[in-house]
């Protein structure tokens, strides 16, 4: 209280956060007072609800839909992205005994709490610190061993300096597991994962993954921990992970999920992580126009697959689809490879816009900020209308086509 008092704060408790009587008497007083005050209340997690205090590994810190009088799930919806993480982490344990987990006060929320049960001593909860949980997996690289700090995709934006200064500038071999990348929708402003594509693409030496499936988040994941000379990422999205997107073949080190007979097509649409099934309903409804469509996935978004110009310049129009902010994302690091290497080849990057984003669903955000397919697939075709000298109604020309 000495301390707060000291810098000219007012200082009000401890209250009893349960009583409500105590803690609208304290936020009165606090307003009356016309100056900076801390009200500290003191309240017990999961108070009131017996289920989640017998929830003794988060006392239900994200809990889905519930049976109210029992605590238990009414529905499961299959796998989701973070247990395909947490299940894959355990066998990865198992083959290399210098792997070890870092949390900052999310052990169960990313998915190490199975990780964590195996290997009890070589998991490390740092609180709620990551710039101290990044700082410390530069030390345990050095140390010998190989740290994969998993952490929601937003929060790693507070350790941004210790990433570029003590793992990258050290060539450490540090695995960050961004979870709940891209757009969350309900978990609010702060918590959708929009700009860590953005901001790592200007770390020298970083790379970074982005799987689009269960089977490629395991792959890219055994992929980034092999990597012992260079911070790595891998990120991925919150909730159920979709069906397994198979790849025709491989150009370089990207796959190639959608490839039409033509010569030379006319799209090269770059698909980036979770938002494939998307890229290939775009794909579809620009087909029913007569345009046809290559479908790629970097997979490794950066550093740009040296493949990637050559393939864009066998094409007629480049399209990237991200669920990153479009500044600075993976569409702009594209376009500058392809300036780069003289690949004059019209592109377009759809993602989302710079902005902070409503509190909604994934799917009624997607829709609000126009990442979707059908809006995709009509500003591509207008695109593709206009290299034709065609300026026909595009956007009648995709209805008709969805429907």
């Amino acid at each position: 209280q000495g301390m707060f008092e000291d810098l000219g704060l007012k200082y009000v408790g401890p209250i009893d956060g349960h009583d409500i009587e105590a803690l609208e008497s304290a936020l009165a007083r606090a307003k009356r007072f016309g100056g900076p005050v801390i009200v500290h209340c003191l309240t017990e997690k999961g108070r009131g609800y017996q289920p989640a205090l017998q929830d003794e590994a988060d006392r239900f810190h994200a809990v889905g839909k519930i049976h109210p009088d029992t605590g238990l799930p009414i529905a499961t919806s299959g796998a989701d992205w973070t247990s395909v993480f947490g299940e894959e982490m355990v066998k990865l344990g198992e083959e290399r005994e210098d792997v070890v987990a870092i949390t900052a006060a999310m052990l169960q929320p990313v998915g190490l709490d199975k990780f964590a049960k195996r290997f009890p001593d070589r998991v490390y909860d740092v609180g709620i610190a990551e710039q101290h949980g990044a700082v410390s997996a530069a030390g345990l690289a050095h140390g010998g061993v190989h740290p994969v700090f998993a952490v929601y995709a937003t929060f790693l934006n507070r350790a941004f300096d210790q990433v570029l200064m003590d793992v990258a500038l050290h060539k450490c071999g540090v695995t960050f597991v961004l979870d709940r990348a891209g757009v969350t929708g309900t978990d609010g402003a702060s918590h959708n994962g929009m700009w860590d594509m953005s901001i790592l693409q200007v770390v020298p030496g970083l790379r970074l993954a982005a799987p689009r499936d269960a089977d490629q988040v395991r792959a890219q994941l055994r992929e980034a921990v092999a990597v012992e000379d260079a911070p790595t990422v891998v990120r991925f999205s919150k909730g159920a992970v979709g069906p397994a997107v198979p790849a025709l073949r491989k150009v370089g080190g990207m796959d190639v999920l959608r490839e039409p007979g033509a010569d030379r097509p006319d799209v090269l649409l770059v698909s980036v992580g979770a938002l494939a099934p998307m890229c290939l309903e775009i794909a579809d409804l620009l087909d029913k126009q007569g345009i046809s469509t290559t479908v790629v996935d970097p997979r490794w978004v950066k550093p740009v697959d040296e493949a990637m110009a050559p393939l864009a310049n066998e094409h007629r129009v480049v399209v990237t689809v991200e669920d990153n902010s479009r500044v600075g994302g993976v569409g702009s690091a594209i376009a500058q490879a392809l300036r780069d290497a003289g690949v004059d080849v019209p592109l377009r990057d759809f993602g989302i816009p710079p902005r902070f984003l409503d509190h909604a669903s994934r799917a009624e955000v997607m829709a609000e900020i126009g990442l979707t397919a059908p809006d995709i697939a009509r500003q591509v075709t207008g695109l593709v209308a206009k290299l034709d000298g065609r300026f026909e109604d595009s956007a009648a020309a995709v209805e008709a086509a969805r429907d």
